[in-house]
This record gives structure tokens, C-alpha cells and sequence, in this order.
């Protein structure tokens, strides 16, 4: 990402507190796909921490082997660490499950 683009982004999700401006700014920025795909990825980190095969993630969401992957991997990053806490506060019931 662009680092000028990347600190006017940062700096405007950053400033709104307010959930009503936060999906206004949401729905701005990304396509209706783009969200759909940010949802997936969510559902994705839900499933991998309740400890889900990958193989089952990827076929009650509809996605790639290789996305749920990507998913596992970026769990393990310091970024992914910094922000499971939030993560978990925020997040909804999921429809994935273990067989």
C-alpha cells in the first residue's frame, strides 16, 4: 500500500469513534465484495482459533485452501498478536464449525 495513501488511512479510521461514521467511512472506502471478503477473512481467524480444520473452513465459507492459509499464517504475525485481544472482544457468532 501506498505510504501516503496507507497515513490518510490510518488517520481517518483512527479519528472516528463513532460506529454510525466508522460504516459510513467503511462503506466509502470498500466495495460491497471488498467487505464481503473482509467478513470472510474475519470468519476465517474466528474459525482457526476455535481450532477448525482448515480443510472445513474452507468449504462452509466458500473459500480457497490457500486463502484460509494465508489466514493461519497471518496469525502468527506480530500485527495479528497485537490486535487478538480486540479481535475477540468484537467478535459475532460464527456459522463455521467442526464437524
Amino acid at each position: 500500500m501506498n505510504t501516503t495513501i496507507n497515513q490518510q488511512l490510518i488517520n481517518l479510521l483512527c479519528d472516528i469513534t463513532d460506529p454510525v461514521e466508522m460504516s459510513a467511512a467503511i462503506e466509502m472506502i470498500l466495495t460491497d465484495k471488498e467487505q464481503q471478503e473482509v467478513d470472510k477473512r474475519l470468519k476465517i481467524f474466528n474459525a482457526l482459533e476455535d481450532k477448525v480444520a482448515q480443510r472445513e473452513i474452507s468449504a462452509q465459507l466458500g473459500v480457497g485452501i490457500a486463502t484460509v492459509t494465508r489466514g493461519s499464517k497471518a496469525m502468527h504475525t506480530d500485527s495479528y498478536q497485537l490486535l487478538k485481544a480486540k479481535l475477540a472482544k468484537c467478535r459475532q457468532p460464527d456459522k463455521v464449525k467442526s464437524p
